[in-house]
């Protein structure tokens, strides 16, 4: 893959408190194939993700951050209109 063909996601997550969170979601992410780059920013609750769209898309990133534990509010790059994605069971 090239770099050139890797989109962005932009998401809002909620339930960072400290780097540890970031790094956390950011290996989660990392070990999804197909993500070329994951940054968190627990400060702003940011969530960057650069990932090739042959190889995973955004709802399997969702997923992901979900699982870590995290509730992702919205795609900050698009209009979204559904309820935030969050873990049943925390």
């Amino acid at each position: 893959m090239t770099h050139s063909s890797a989109q962005t996601l932009r998401l809002q997550v909620q339930g960072m408190s400290c780097s540890g969170c970031e790094q956390r979601i950011g290996a989660a992410l990392r070990r999804l194939d197909g993500v070329v780059e994951a940054t968190a920013d627990h400060t702003s609750g940011q969530v960057r993700v650069r990932f090739d769209p042959r190889s995973t898309d955004p709802e399997a990133v969702v997923d992901r951050i979900v699982l870590a534990g995290y509730t992702v509010e919205a795609d900050t790059d698009t209009n979204n209109d559904t309820e935030p994605a969050e873990r049943g069971d925390r």
